[in-house]
């Protein structure tokens, strides 16, 4: 089998792989030799130099390594470089080198200074340290490692402890946002109750109670009696200072005789709520005897908030929302009155609600809340 025959071609002036330039500078390189080692640049490109050896033999093939030197007005720019002898004139002592070693900043470098030089460019010390903070040099990527499969239990694991973080995220935004909403547009009253339209009867004096309507009475009428309240004379007297001018006998003879008793009567057609007193008990001055209701009187609740009247929504009327014991909500409730409480100094509010009431919810709490009539309650 005929073996190939390579043919080795001179390169020419015109197939030169990188352009050569004549730069001010010169070589400084490490000999063993006690000749000094520095020469001046003849030529210089990307890939390699030449220079004239002098009295300096550098045989082809041998490696050298120094310093390249570059004036640059006032200031030497100084690059590091190895490079490989390929010929040297023995006439002229002319050697060219290609360089083995540069790294990619004095690369960078090296190009820039022949890039100004065919430019027709001054190359300045600025525009080399401009160059220098470049970052051209990117580190190579990291091979992606490829993580391990998970189990079934993994994944579960994982979709469950995202679930309850979720959850817990979701239910935190949902109590900030409702605590805002409330703190923004809603206006809570600092006490509320129910209010039946009646009459409380008061026990008039110490004495004796006799009940005049039957037992387990519902409603009564307007001026029916309802009570006899019977006291002796010993209630009446102040400490026994107009009995002085009577011996004992006489008075109490007389004190065992005088009882008077006074008729309470109904003063409305009402609704027995509540009765205080049984038949025949014994009951002191002021003692609460009988709470009465009107017949188909509307309920009302009374609400005190801690604010002026300026400050409530305009439209109050359409904005007042109710919640009761039960938990229900009545939102077309109808402010009668506003004014303000002298007893205890809040804003008093009496509001009309569209829910029938027992007897039973007289003076029973309740909520009430103030909002634009736009916005609902949460």
């Amino acid at each position: 089998m005929e073996e190939k025959q390579i043919r080795q071609v001179h390169e020419s002036q015109e197939e030169r792989q990188h352009v050569r330039v004549r730069l001010n500078g010169n070589l400084r390189l490490r000999l063993q030799s006690p000749v000094k080692g520095i020469f001046s640049l003849e030529d210089v490109s990307m890939g390699g130099l030449s220079f004239i050896a002098g009295q300096v033999d550098l045989s082809p093939g041998s490696l050298c390594h120094g310093e390249v030197v570059f004036r640059l007005g006032r200031a030497n720019l100084s690059m590091p470089i190895s490079f490989r002898i390929i010929y040297q004139d023995d006439s002229s002592k002319r050697t060219g080198g290609e360089f083995t070693v540069i790294d990619q900043e004095n690369a960078d470098l090296l190009r820039l200074l022949i890039s100004n030089y065919l430019a027709g460019e001054l190359t300045s010390l600025d525009d080399v340290i401009d160059n220098m903070k470049r970052e051209n040099y990117v580190t190579a990527r990291k091979g992606k490692q490829v993580a391990p499969a998970r189990s079934l239990v993994e994944r579960c694991k994982a979709v469950l402890i995202s679930g309850v973080f979720f959850v817990l995220g979701l239910l935190a935004f949902v109590f900030v946002a409702h605590k805002l909403y409330q703190h923004a547009f809603v206006i809570k009253a600092a006490d509320a109750w129910i209010s039946l339209p009646g009459k409380m009867l008061i026990m008039p004096e110490n004495g004796y109670v006799q009940m005049l309507i039957p037992e387990g009475a519902e409603s009564v009428e307007k001026g029916q009696p309802l009570m006899t309240i019977s006291s002796r004379l010993v209630a009446r007297l102040n400490n026994g200072v107009l009995l002085d001018s009577l011996d004992t006998k006489q008075v109490k003879g007389l004190l065992d005789a005088a009882v008077f008793e006074v008729t309470l009567n109904s003063p409305c057609d009402c609704t027995i709520a509540e009765q205080m007193v049984a038949d025949g008990e014994y009951l002191h001055d002021e003692s609460p005897l009988m709470r009465l209701v009107e017949k188909d009187a509307p309920a009302r609740v009374v609400a005190l908030f801690d604010l002026s009247a300026e400050r409530l929504p305009g439209r109050a009327d359409e904005a007042v929302t109710i919640q009761y014991l039960d938990g229900k909500k009545e939102t077309a409730a109808e402010v009668v009155e506003m004014v303000r409480d002298e007893a205890s100094g809040k804003l008093r509010m009496e509001i009309q609600p569209q829910r029938s009431l027992p007897l039973s919810a007289q003076h029973q709490p309740v909520s009430v809340m103030v909002h634009p009539a736009w916005l609902p309650v949460l």
